[in-house]
């Protein structure tokens, strides 16, 4: 069984009720038992250039370019870098450092942040483009809308990345995705030497390198392996076709999928869309060969100033409530963590036990299932919904 467990702690937090992470206009979308938002603070500056991502990265961008078997010049071409971003002005230059270095023009760049922040985004020094968006769900959607209407994959990432990592899996694209190519490793230590053979690269050579997974596959959503640990990740197969894909980092190919984020959730919202790939296209394209480092808990603003007890709560309720069986308390991380193991799924839902079906949490309507017959997407309507 495959059961995937949430990649980011969450400490547990009150609400407090005066303050609201979303936009004004949103606001009578939330309780006031879900209405949280502490200030939001400034952070010192980075000091990281282009010039030291460029040097760090050059070799991963050549071996990923290798794989490719294109020019590191290219690996924006068909992409659109949507950073989902609040409250984290401070985050702009070494972001944009990251995807410059990588080669990536500044119009392949869409800073998506706060309510009133745009400018404080333009000062900070942002070269890419800079909108306003609503909660984070609203901005999530903005960002697949602003790449189906550039006609470019849409690649989604968190402002506070730290590096991007590639475990080399072999000289050729088929080696990230062929499991036939892959010999699982026979111990602990040997799954721990693969993953030490690994190199620092751009994001934009990593979501290059998803891109193209993405195609091999013929799936619609990509992302990299959940945590920072290269010897787990190196001790599965290359690619996790029911595997959550964490929204820090992930690609959505627009041109083939109308799916969006369901904006009635205000957290855990990455496990709905990859449940959502699953339940109608059957699969997902996790690579376990792709790994980002993120600073989340210990960066504040963003959604980790939005997460409080009942907010996590409320979003577990409607995630159990429309995935029957998929998503279950966790047993050791405490109550506002889950695991997420898609062949534990309802009939309702493609699977093959019966599940009790929790009651939709307060204020949600109850969601309808659109059946679908075991393994996923083979209805007629999906048929014939399929670009």
């Amino acid at each position: 069984m495959a059961v995937v467990s949430e990649a980011r702690a969450s400490p547990k937090r009150a609400c407090k009720t005066e303050v609201n992470y979303q936009n004004q206009e949103d606001e009578d979308e939330d309780s006031d038992e879900l209405v949280c938002k502490p200030k939001a603070k400034r952070r010192k500056a980075s000091t990281l250039t282009q010039a030291q991502v460029e040097e760090a990265c050059a070799a991963g961008d050549a071996y990923v370019a290798s794989v490719l078997g294109a020019q590191t010049s290219s690996f924006g071409e068909g992409l659109l870098f949507c950073i989902i971003s609040k409250s984290r002005w401070a985050n702009v230059k070494p972001m944009e450092a990251r995807l410059l270095a990588g080669g990536l023009d500044p119009k392949r760049i869409l800073w998506i942040v706060g309510g009133g922040e745009r400018s404080e985004y333009e000062a900070a020094g942002a070269q890419g483009r800079v909108v306003e968006g609503g909660g984070l769900c609203n901005s999530r959607n903005l960002a697949l809308d602003e790449a189906r209407k550039s006609s470019n994959a849409c690649v989604q990432l968190s402002d506070d990345l730290k590096k991007c990592e590639v475990v080399r899996a072999g000289p050729t694209l088929a080696h990230f995705h062929d499991e036939a190519l892959w010999t699982k490793p026979e111990s602990l230590k040997k799954a721990n030497a693969a993953g030490a053979d690994k190199l620092q690269a751009t994001p934009v050579a990593a979501a290059a390198l998803l891109l193209s997974l993405l195609k091999a596959t013929d799936r619609r959503l990509a992302g990299c392996y959940p945590n920072a640990n290269p010897g787990l990740a190196a001790g599965v197969a290359p690619i996790g076709g029911h595997h959550f894909i964490v929204g820090d980092c992930l690609v959505v190919d627009v041109a083939r999928t109308d799916l969006r984020f369901d904006e009635r959730i205000t957290l855990k919202e990455d496990y709905d869309y990859t449940a959502q790939h699953m339940h109608e296209h059957g699969a997902v394209c996790r690579s376990n060969r792709v790994l980002c480092l993120w600073e989340h808990y210990s960066n504040a603003g963003g959604a980790v100033d939005a997460r409080c007890d009942a907010r996590e709560q409320h979003s577990i309720a409607l995630l159990k409530h429309k995935w029957p069986g998929a998503f279950r308390q966790h047993g050791t991380r405490g109550p506002n963590e889950v695991t997420f193991a898609w062949d534990q799924r309802d009939v309702s839902l493609g699977g093959k036990k019966n599940q009790p079906r929790p009651p939709a949490p307060d204020g949600i309507d109850d969601v309808p299932i659109e059946r679908k017959p075991k393994d996923g997407q083979k209805t007629m309507t999906s048929f014939f919904k399929k670009k």
